[in-house]
């Protein structure tokens, strides 16, 4: 008794014994006199139900069987003071025998200031929620299972998935769109680093350029964005008027000031009568040049300053039928010319979801161009198919066929906008419209057999959500690679395939590195046979940054097989131009014969 005389009087919580048959109070402590504000005798005088505001003794009642229990007990319940005040407590009680009796020993602790902090704490999270719900702001987190835990309506609204459908879903199976672009370098590097970032990023599938803040925080990640398109497509504008004046200028100081200075001298002769009448229909005609000369540069500006009026570059983004767009058209093409036919070949129907205007605008310019180089043929042909989840619509002329070294020109003006510049504005358009979609064009061609330029239109989860409001999340598979390790050749085998891009690459050439690295590889056996169309955004990464990747790791020859498609020949002869190492690279249009080289170089540095 004297071990529980000192737990119970010297305790600075509120103790009570009661008497668990008739709930009468049989023994308090100090504590509880000061916390209630009754004498002893007042509190011996008590049940435990006199403790309880009059509208809580019913919960006593339905709790007796509980309370004559032999069992330990932790609660929370409300308590009345002698004054009147009624305050929650936590109550711990386990059974005893007192005195004879079957009791309790009660010990409790008022948490009125922590359900007030609790309280505020809820308050407070709810205007959170009010504020996250209604900002313009979109805001989202994920835990470490890359798991969407929120999603508010701002994201709702900017992206296009409702939170219902997402949450619960991970983040990589629900955006795949997502995985080869720069926010996806970034929120690993957030996870790895376990730091913040702050970057700015376009997601193609609903064509807008978002300000993405990651923060790292204990629960996984909490990501906002904010759309800034039009601040970002304005910049671009601007951009665009300043190269605009540039060259106007140049058009100015080269072009135009020669035959105005030509004119200048030639009146000046008739004016001072310099010149015989015999002379006046040989100046006359001299004038007359320097007139048309004049004339074409003026002609030249007016179509630079105009070079946007009849173009739209920014429409609405929305779902349409990539047919019926094909078919307009070339029903309003066909309504000016009459010389060739054009052809339509369906192979499925294809909706897309993007910018019908801009597309249009590229088909008309590639369908003008394939007329044009068409002189001697009375058709060209219109086709439209799904490769590998991406809408291809291809554009055949009958012409002679492009020679290598126009072929070269136009891939370089799709990569340089000084080369671009010499082939006009048209193919520029057809690739910003292709690159807006996270696509890209390519040309084939054979002489004497025409020319196909083919426009790639990446199919996206939420164009089809957009449309039919659900999504099995496969209507968008990345580009791919396959990278191994092969023993009788010593090299490390990568298989591209597919259609590429800079972030696919990107991603492929880290897979590459790491089982170089892992596996001490010298010899890399580069497969490009199953590549399609274009990479040439990916050309200044890989020569400048991913090659002394490759040196440092010890590599020291690659066999580099080439694609069939001249593009991606192009793109793969462009970069091995630029590579600045002592790496030896040598070229293919033939898989085995690399593989024999490969053997070669083995026997040669590796003797058995």
């Amino acid at each position: 008794m004297n071990e529980f005389n000192i737990l119970f009087y010297s305790s600075p919580n509120p103790m009570w014994v009661f008497d668990t048959c008739t709930l009468q109070i049989l023994e308090v402590n100090d504590a509880s006199i000061a916390a209630y504000g009754y004498t002893k005798k007042d509190f011996l005088s008590k049940t435990i139900k006199d403790l309880r505001p009059p509208e809580d003794v019913h919960l006593v009642e339905e709790m007796l069987s509980q309370i004559r229990a032999d069992q330990t007990h932790f609660r929370e319940f409300r308590h009345r003071d002698s004054k009147g005040r009624v305050f929650y407590v936590e109550i711990m009680s386990y059974p005893i025998i007192f005195d004879g009796k079957d009791a309790r020993l009660v010990t409790t602790q008022n948490i009125e200031e922590k359900k007030a902090m609790v309280g505020q704490l809820e308050l407070t999270k709810a205007k959170l929620n009010r504020m996250l719900e209604t900002t313009s702001i979109g805001f989202f987190q994920v835990d470490h299972n890359h798991t969407i835990t929120y999603w508010n309506h701002a994201a709702e609204k900017m992206i296009g998935y409702n939170r219902e459908y997402l949450l619960g879903k991970n983040m990589w199976n629900v955006f795949p769109e997502a995985i080869d672009t720069d926010f996806y370098e970034q929120y690993q590097q957030a996870i790895r680093e376990q730091r913040n970032a702050e970057f700015t990023s376009y997601f193609w599938p609903v064509q807008k350029w978002l300000s993405v803040t990651i923060y790292y925080v204990e629960e996984g990640l909490v990501i906002h964005f904010r759309d800034i398109t039009e601040s970002k497509r304005y910049e671009e504008k601007l951009l665009e008027k300043i190269e605009q004046l540039k060259e106007i200028s140049y058009l100015n100081s080269h072009y135009i000031r020669k035959p105005v200075a030509s004119l200048l001298g030639l009146t000046g002769l008739i004016s001072n009568s310099l010149i015989s009448a015999d002379e006046y229909k040989v100046v006359a005609k001299q004038i007359q040049e320097c007139s048309l000369e004049l004339d074409s540069v003026v002609h030249k500006v007016n179509s630079r300053v105009n070079d946007e009026s009849g173009y739209i570059a920014y429409e609405e983004i929305k779902n349409f039928s990539l047919n019926n767009l094909v078919e307009y058209v070339i029903a309003e093409i066909e309504k000016q010319e009459k010389s060739h036919a054009i052809i339509l070949k369906y192979k499925e129907e294809i909706t897309c979801y993007g910018d019908e205007y801009s597309i249009a605008s590229a088909l008309k310019q590639l369908i003008d161009n394939a007329i044009k180089f068409s002189p001697n043929a009375d058709k060209i042909e219109v086709c439209l198919e799904v490769v590998r989840h991406n809408a291809i619509v291809s554009v055949q002329d009958f012409g002679v066929g492009i020679d290598t070294q126009t072929l070269n020109r136009i891939f370089l003006g799709f990569n340089k906008k000084s080369v671009a510049k010499e082939m006009g504005t048209g193919l520029g358009k057809v690739s910003d419209a292709a690159l807006k979609h996270n696509g890209n064009v390519w040309v084939e061609s054979k002489p004497g057999k025409g020319a196909v330029f083919s426009i790639r239109l990446p199919m996206s989860n939420i164009g089809v959500y957009k449309q039919v409001g659900v999504t099995n999340f496969s209507d968008y598979q990345g580009p791919g690679i396959n990278v191994k390790y092969n023993n009788t050749l010593r090299s490390v085998v990568a298989e591209w395939d597919g259609f590429q891009s800079l972030h696919s690459i990107k991603t492929g050439c880290l897979k590459l590195l790491n089982v170089v690295t892992e596996q001490s590889a010298k010899y890399i056996f580069n497969d490009n046979t199953d590549v399609i169309g274009t990479w040439n955004e990916a050309i200044d990464w890989v020569a400048a940054e991913f090659f002394p990747m490759l040196q440092n790791a010890g590599v020291t020859h690659i066999a580099w097989v080439y694609s069939s498609s001249t593009f991606a020949r192009l793109s793969a002869d462009m970069t091995i131009a630029n590579i600045n190492t002592n790496i030896v690279v040598k070229t293919f249009d033939d898989a085995a014969k690399a593989r024999r080289w490969l053997k070669q170089i083995n026997k040669s540095y590796n003797p058995e």
